[in-house]
């Protein structure tokens, strides 16, 4: 089985196009958790607004004297919010690592249909090893940060104390911005192959896919990188194409200037929701796309090179 690139990208769209099932299940468990985390930044906003004129503003633009005095008048609300949304971000963050391992198991059972109960069983079966694998990653994340924006920062905040050029220390913080997003990156690049290979390769542990899986990102990083990002940023992509395609002077017309025009708003709304979740289905879509690009790849590597060789 060739282990090129093209090839890989040619056999994770085709798979990913079958599964579009397990995308469905993706979509609609992430927007179950962001409506948690809104509905309650959205009541709150509603009380405080009713149906007034600064709620028709809000509607087509951010108010910052607004936002001031609903602080002011809700005191502690941010925080709550800010909170609420942290924790339904960590409760993300297991939810999905389950969800991939059934995800990822459908691509092993390529001659098999789709069903519900299949794609949940396999997530099941999965769940422990994916549990494991996450907290791994989150500890390697926090590694990269502390290394890099926290001991890095302080240094380059040492060497450019007593400057007087702001471009020195421009110069200095930005590097250290740019080596985060690298090393994240890196990170989540080893994260990836190593779902792939806990699932591929039955019986491995986390921590034996996590460093298996750092070996070969490494020993492989050009085709590794490309077989990673390209299918990631078509989903990227998606977010361009949506602000150029969106009308947005007509949505904003028809939202923000008042009672005159309620009867454009709920239309304008509705077709704003619905291309933004086609937008986040599609993004969702390229991800599971992502996974089976390499997913292919990595497996058509060990069918080159053998079992036994293959990391």
């Amino acid at each position: 089985m060739s282990t090129s690139v093209g090839s890989a990208f040619r056999q994770g769209f085709r798979l990913a196009r079958r599964e579009r099932g397990a995308v469905w299940i993706l979509f609609t468990a992430n927007l179950a958790l962001a409506a948690i985390a809104a509905l309650p930044i959205y009541r709150g906003i509603l009380e405080f607004t009713g149906h007034s004129l600064i709620g028709n503003g809000l509607a087509s633009g951010f108010s910052p004297d607004w936002f001031v005095d609903f602080s002011f008048n809700n005191p502690g609300s941010l925080e709550r919010y800010a909170s609420l949304i942290m924790n339904v971000g960590f409760l993300a963050l297991p939810v999905n690592a389950v969800l991939a391992g059934g995800v990822l198991a459908r691509f092993r059972a390529q001659a098999q249909p789709f069903s519900v109960r299949g794609y949940f069983r396999d997530s099941y079966h999965f769940a422990w090893p994916m549990l494991r694998l996450m907290l791994i990653g989150l500890i390697c994340y926090w590694i990269v940060f502390r290394i890099l924006n926290v001991w890095l920062w302080k240094f380059a905040d040492q060497r450019t104390l007593n400057t007087l050029d702001d471009r020195v220390y421009f110069w200095f913080h930005l590097g250290v911005r740019i080596l985060l997003i690298l090393g994240l990156a890196l990170v989540n690049l080893v994260m990836d192959f190593a779902q792939v290979r806990l699932v591929l390769v039955e019986g491995t542990t986390a921590l034996e896919a996590f460093l298996s899986s750092r070996g070969f990102a490494i020993t492989h990083l050009p085709r590794a990188i490309l077989v990673y990002t390209l299918p990631s940023a078509a989903g990227l992509l998606l977010l361009f194409v949506y602000r150029l395609v969106v009308p947005w002077q007509i949505v904003n017309s028809a939202v923000g200037t008042g009672r005159e025009a309620s009867w454009q708003v709920l239309p304008a709304l509705a077709l704003l929701f619905i291309g933004q979740q086609v937008v986040i289905f599609g993004r969702y879509w390229f991800r599971v796309a992502t996974w089976a690009s390499e997913w292919s790849y990595y497996e058509g590597f060990r069918s080159h090179a053998g079992p036994d060789s293959a990391p």
